[in-house]
C-alpha cells in the first residue's frame, strides 16, 4: 500500500471515528469531574444527578481553600457547538479531530529530516 493511499484511508477512519463518537460516548461527567462533585458533595458517588447550586458551592471553596480562580471560556464547551444539539457535537469532534491531524502533519513537516 502506498503511504498517500494509508494516509487518505487513515484520515477517512478518524472522521467515520469522530462522526460516531457523540452518538456512542456516555452522557455522564469523566472520572475526575464525577469525583470532584462527589467528595464535595454536589452528586451521589453513584449517579449524574448534580446539583448546581452544590456545585457552585463546591469550586467556590476551592478558590477560596487555593486562591486559584482561574476559568475560560472554552469555545466548544462540552465538545459541542451550542444550540446545535447533536449536529453541533457532531461538527465540533469533526472539527477538533481536523485540527488535531493538521497539527501532527505540520509538526511532521517541519520536524523531518532533510535527507528523507
Amino acid at each position: 500500500m502506498e503511504r498517500r493511499q494509508f494516509v487518505i484511508i487513515s484520515v477517512a477512519i478518524a472522521l467515520v471515528i469522530a462522526v460516531a463518537a457523540p452518538f456512542l460516548a456516555s452522557g455522564d461527567p469523566d472520572g475526575l469531574e464525577s469525583a470532584f462533585f462527589s467528595i464535595y458533595g454536589a452528586k451521589p458517588f453513584m449517579g449524574s444527578e448534580l446539583d448546581e447550586d452544590a456545585a457552585g458551592a463546591a469550586e467556590e471553596q476551592v478558590v477560596a481553600a487555593t486562591g486559584n480562580d482561574f476559568s475560560y471560556e472554552a469555545v466548544m464547551p462540552d465538545y459541542s457547538i451550542p444550540g446545535m444539539d447533536k449536529a453541533g457535537e457532531v461538527l465540533a469532534v469533526v472539527i477538533g479531530t481536523l485540527l488535531a491531524l493538521v497539527l501532527v502533519f505540520a509538526v511532521a513537516k517541519v520536524s523531518a529530516r532533510p535527507d528523507n
